[in-house]
């Protein structure tokens, strides 16, 4: 049997662009999808996030349920809407439950994609229950899925030093579990980059695998490059490596080799290997697609997080944008839902009005 770990880049990259070929032809999926991040306040202070405002700090605000609503408004077309946002002590559990129900209510044909398992923790501290009680509160809200983020990387001592207040490594797969188990799917990612070493990353793939092979609940994995430009672990890691240029090389290699190590190790159980267009930008994610990806995430549109590091790739794009990065690099891009599930066509009413907004532009 092969080990992929210490294979030549060159001819792991080769394994996992056949091995991708070999279970989704030339098929490259995408999601009409937005974000909405409702609170800057945070209270975790992880080291690798310029987005969190420490409690009264300047743009350490939440938003009102309505304004939510108002700016998902403003995209009535997307297939699914994601909420994330910070630790907000003074947020209630009722008021979760209130934006999803009031997200379900305006917008019934979306799928709410919504709260880390950093933000359930605090949801569960705050109500006095466990994961799968408010697992099942959130389902009965409306939740359709949650994210997988809030992973960073599962090993304990790397997260100590990345952000010590983060959720212990179990506790992440505890919640994880108890979302599978309650029948809400979730993604799976990972924060790469950094001060993470490839036995962190192998240990990482290890925790994955073994959850998938007990629940069948990730529906993609998702590689996240680190973004350092405008944070406290940017500016340390730049120093240590000779400046930000270096870093950048630093992070590309890697990179490099992961995505193809995610394809030929973890994709036997979870088929779905998601680049990331706002951390790599258009071209370095149309390049994945020869690393092992078959899939382009989303169209975003209020994509904040990775800007407020000083991502340099823009908040959105849109479906035609996709279609075209796609389609250049030989692929044939297909509509997805949530849960990699086929579009019904005239569903959504995305198409009449994103002509309309086209032809306006022209």
């Amino acid at each position: 049997m092969k080990d992929f770990w210490k294979m030549p880049l060159a001819e792991l990259r080769d394994c996992a662009a056949e091995e991708t070929l070999r279970r989704h032809g030339r098929t490259v999926t995408y999601v009409v999808n937005r974000n909405a991040n409702f609170t800057r306040v945070c209270t975790v202070g992880c080291a690798f996030c310029g987005f969190g405002k420490r409690p009264g700090t300047l743009g350490a605000t939440s938003d009102r349920i309505d304004e939510v609503v108002a700016r998902v408004g403003k995209t009535p077309w997307v297939t699914e809407v994601c909420l994330q946002g910070g630790i907000d002590p003074e947020l209630r559990p009722e008021y979760y439950f209130d934006l999803v129900k009031a997200l379900r209510e305006a917008f019934p044909w979306m799928h709410l994609h919504a709260f880390s398992p950093m933000e359930i923790d605090s949801l569960c501290e705050k109500a006095g229950c466990g994961p799968e009680e408010m697992m099942g509160k959130l389902r009965a809200a409306g939740v359709g899925t949650i994210p997988g983020t809030a992973a960073e990387i599962l090993v304990d001592e790397v997260r100590r030093k990345i952000s010590r207040n983060k959720l212990p490594a179990a506790r992440w797969v505890e919640i994880v579990q108890a979302a599978h188990r309650a029948g809400v799917r979730s993604s799976a990612t990972i924060l790469f980059g950094h001060v993470e070493r490839w036995e962190d990353i192998r240990s990482h793939f290890e925790i994955l695998r073994r959850v998938q092979e007990e629940t069948g609940g990730f529906t993609e994995f998702v590689p996240l490059a680190f973004v350092p430009y405008q944070n406290r672990l940017g500016a340390l890691l730049a120093r240590r490596a000779g400046g930000i240029k270096a870093l950048e090389e630093r992070i590309r290699r890697r990179a490099m080799r992961l995505y193809p190590l995610a394809r030929m190790v973890l994709g036997g159980v979870i088929p779905n290997l998601q680049t990331s267009w706002v951390k790599l930008g258009v071209v370095g994610a149309v390049e994945s697609l020869g690393w092992g990806c078959n899939d382009f995430g989303g169209t975003l549109y209020e994509e904040a997080i990775t800007r407020s590091s000083g991502g340099k790739h823009g908040e959105g794009l849109e479906p035609e944008q996709i279609e075209a990065a796609i389609g250049g690099a030989g692929y044939e891009a297909v509509e997805r839902t949530t849960v990699y599930g086929s579009v019904e066509k005239g569903l959504f009413p995305r198409r009449k009005v994103l002509s309309a907004s086209c032809e306006s532009a022209s």
